[in-house]
């Protein structure tokens, strides 16, 4: 009995490591197995390209805003570098910096909710940068200044309203900054006369009508065009006979009447254009009274009331930009830049974006107003 019963033990006992020694083997095989299956999971992923977002699409204004945010940032950073290496042009450096940095915000497309603080990517056509071997000094900043406010301009023209008003203001205040610079630096900025910046063609759309704006023959009595468009030039048409009338008014009350003659005559060019481009719309256009109202501010104070006019005039262009239409766009952006410049040349100080904060017509208090009687 004492021999059977060890005999039965070991049989359960080498039972029991049969079965222990079984399970360990299909865990094993199991464990294979998944790392097996793991191993193809991740072949698989590694041999088949993630799919990625598409790359965003802009259209043409969204592309001159995104290269334009990219090249006054790209700007603000070499007018801060030469500051530090030119003194004497420090200060002057650093405003336009500061200048360049807020109109590179204004202009900047809305960024991603998901990273609204992340920088928007430029591309790389946006830069000025040139080689780095070349010296960043005020001479360098002016040149690509100079370029940046063309661009600005340009793109202005063919931009919608809302980018077009910036772009035309970071345009007109970059240019005035490069004629100042250069001015510091005794270099021509090598800007076209103001009149003729870009898109100043403003005979274009005309007929071959007269100097005083006569509808070609060719017009059956229908006006052609946006409305906005025609009441955009008419009011152009009038701020202009307006400040033509005013500084020859002054020009007979301030010692030196050659600069204001010359500049009466500038603004009755301006008024003629007007009146040649709402000719070219079959749109009839009366002729310019011969005088207008002149009250006793201006009488006391030409200069000062001739320095409201101008800076009226930024304002009703900057409205204008914003309400023509594409085919008269690029000419409300020549007009408003033409109306920035003789506006600081009259005293009115440099701002970031010029006239944006006025309303989109001349209010005219202080000088000419309505036509005068006779």
């Amino acid at each position: 009995m004492i021999g059977q019963a060890g005999a039965g033990g070991q049989q359960e006992r080498g039972g029991r490591a049969t079965s222990i020694a079984g399970r360990i083997a299909r865990r094993s095989a199991g464990l294979v197995a998944l790392f097996g299956a793991v191993l193809l999971v991740v072949g698989f992923a590694m041999g088949v390209p993630s799919v990625q977002p598409p790359a965003p699409v802009y259209t043409a204004g969204q592309q001159a805003q995104l290269d334009a945010e990219g090249r006054y940032r790209t700007l603000a950073a070499e007018a801060r570098a030469a500051a530090t290496t030119d003194p004497a042009l420090g200060g002057m450096l650093t405003a336009l910096a500061d200048d360049l940095t807020a109109q590179s915000d204004a202009v900047a497309l809305p960024r991603s909710p998901a990273s609204p603080d992340a920088p928007t990517s430029a591309p790389a056509s946006a830069s000025v940068s040139a080689p780095a071997s070349a010296p960043v000094d005020g001479a360098r900043v002016m040149a690509l200044l100079r370029d940046s406010a063309l661009r600005s301009l340009r793109d202005a023209g063919g931009a919608e309203p809302g980018p077009a008003r910036v772009l035309a203001s970071a345009g007109a205040n970059q240019w005035r900054h490069a004629v100042v610079l250069g001015a510091a630096l005794g270099e021509d900025p090598g800007l076209p006369p103001v009149e003729a910046s870009p898109g100043a063609d403003v005979t274009a759309g005309s007929a071959s009508g007269s100097p005083g704006g006569d509808v070609p023959a060719d017009c059956d009595g229908t006006p052609l065009g946006p409305e906005a468009d025609r009441q955009a030039l008419l009011s152009a048409r009038t701020a202009e006979e307006q400040a033509r009338f005013g500084y020859e008014v002054a020009a007979a009350l301030l010692p030196e009447a050659a600069p204001l003659l010359a500049r009466s005559a500038t603004h009755g060019v301006a008024a003629e254009a007007a009146a040649r481009r709402l000719a070219g719309l079959c749109t009839e256009v009366a002729p310019a009274p011969a005088g207008f109202a002149i009250d006793r501010v201006f009488r006391a104070d030409p200069a000062a009331a001739l320095r409201e006019l101008e800076e009226d005039h930024v304002g009703l262009y900057a409205g204008l930009v914003a309400t023509v239409g594409p085919d008269t766009r690029a000419w409300a952006v020549a007009s408003y830049n033409a109306a920035v410049q003789r506006s600081i040349d009259a005293g009115t100080p440099l701002v970031t974006f010029p006239g944006l904060g006025a309303g989109p017509a001349a209010s005219g208090q202080g000088g000419p107003t309505e036509p005068a009687d006779g």
